[in-house]
């Protein structure tokens, strides 16, 4: 699949929130302590779903995603090496800084993108579950800091878009390595050329799928 659709079809994935935010007449939706914007999800949600082909070094998607990425890396590191020294004047523990294992998740996520091979390492469950760390570990851990709630609003946008990414690539003859490592078969259930007549009518039939999803979520919301 192009990076057109990708983009569609993550931000429709994020929409879903979306939808059930206006069901529920709240801008903002409560999530595990965080309040989390459904805009800012439907918007991360559709640069995730693009994300995964930043291992095409020479993509018209993958070479500004790099740039992006470095860029996204650096302001990070910055942002992360400043609150390391911001005392928690709450008294309660809730001021903690960002640790830097964050960092090193950013790291991490660069490293193995700038050695994956297309439709390798990046289009697999491991991959989507090291770029779905740093969401578990503010769940889990519950740090509180200038920007939390956009930060783990981005982030759940971003995993729901990479997940949509890996789903429909299913529908694409190259397939997706769903059970790496444990088995380096590419999984296709359909033969969905990129480019052709046969991946705008999925893509159209995938707006019109999460349209009659949304009606039903604000019709019974």
């Amino acid at each position: 699949m192009n990076g057109t659709t990708h983009m569609i079809v993550g931000g429709l994935t994020g929409g879903i929130v979306l939808a059930y935010s206006i069901a529920n007449h709240a801008h903002v939706l409560d999530f595990c302590g965080y309040e989390v914007y459904p805009a800012v999800i439907t918007a991360a949600a559709a640069v995730g779903g693009l994300a995964p082909d930043i291992d095409m070094a020479h993509s018209k998607a993958g070479h500004p995603l790099r740039k992006a990425l470095r860029t996204v890396l650096i302001i990070s590191a910055a942002f992360i090496g400043v609150m390391q020294f911001i005392p928690d004047t709450t008294g309660d523990g809730s001021g903690r800084s960002i640790p830097l294992i964050l960092g090193i998740f950013c790291a991490l996520i660069l490293v193995i993108i700038e050695k994956s091979k297309h439709r390798g390492f990046t289009h697999t469950c491991a991959c989507l579950l090291i770029v779905a760390a740093p969401l578990i570990y503010m769940i889990h851990s519950q740090p509180i800091f200038i920007g939390a709630d956009i930060a783990v609003s981005a982030q759940i946008g971003f995993v729901l878009g990479w997940f949509s990414h890996m789903v429909i690539d299913t529908f694409n003859p190259l397939g997706t390595p769903w059970l790496w490592p444990l088995a380096k078969k590419h999984f296709s259930i359909m033969r969905i050329n990129t480019g052709t007549m046969g991946e705008r009518v999925f893509c159209i039939a995938s707006v019109l799928l999460f349209a009659g999803c949304y009606s039903v979520i604000i019709a019974w919301g």
